[in-house]
């Protein structure tokens, strides 16, 4: 954790929690913001919902912006450059019909997970999901890791740095993954390239 955003989350609170996680892991904040409650400097559902709040807006200002390219622009961009993208107009015509038919799970359940909790927002902007579905969904994942990070600070009180070490693994955990994951489908493609 960052001394001064530690410290201007006491000093401001709420307004403070929620820009940060605009920006920010919640697994960085939630766990010190239970501290806080844990110590009658916040309220637990308030910090609970300034930190919602703002991951939901971080998540879909990435959305709108994704939403503003266009998949026409995206398509473009990989008629011209997909083969050195390693990626062509059906792999993205693959990732849009996964999201059409698994949106929803993929939009909620994404923000249990570091590093996809940023990416699910781009093939939701490209469809595009309507905006109002994508808030709701992002707004429950969001509330419900941020509930689960929160109330572990909150029961562990003092001693709410216990959970780093494991939020950590989990975060490494899943980067490995989704790397993996793009790792190998980095390398089918480059197999599947005409020598």
């Amino acid at each position: 954790m960052n001394p001064l955003v530690d410290q201007a989350i006491e000093d401001y609170g709420y307004w403070a929690l929620g820009l940060f996680l605009i920006l920010l892991a919640p697994e960085a904040l939630m766990p010190f913001a239970g501290f806080l409650a844990h110590e009658g400097l916040l309220s637990l559902w308030w910090a609970i919902l300034a930190g919602s709040l703002g991951g939901t807006l971080g998540s879909t200002l990435i959305y709108l912006l994704a939403r503003r390219v266009g998949e026409l622009r995206v398509r473009t961009l990989l008629r011209q450059r997909g083969r050195w993208l390693l990626m062509g107009e059906q792999d993205l015509d693959r990732v849009l019909t996964l999201y059409a038919r698994h949106g929803a799970w993929i939009v909620a359940g994404g923000r249990l997970v570091p590093t996809l909790r940023s990416l699910v927002s781009i093939p939701a902007g490209l469809l595009p999901m309507p905006l109002m579905r994508f808030i709701g969904l992002t707004w429950l994942g969001t509330l419900v890791w941020n509930t689960v990070l929160a109330l572990g600070g909150y029961l562990l009180g003092a001693q709410w740095r216990l959970l780093e070490p494991y939020l950590g693994l989990y975060g490494s955990l899943a980067f490995v993954l989704v790397l993996a994951v793009v790792g190998f489908y980095l390398l089918r493609r480059l197999a599947e390239r005409p020598g």
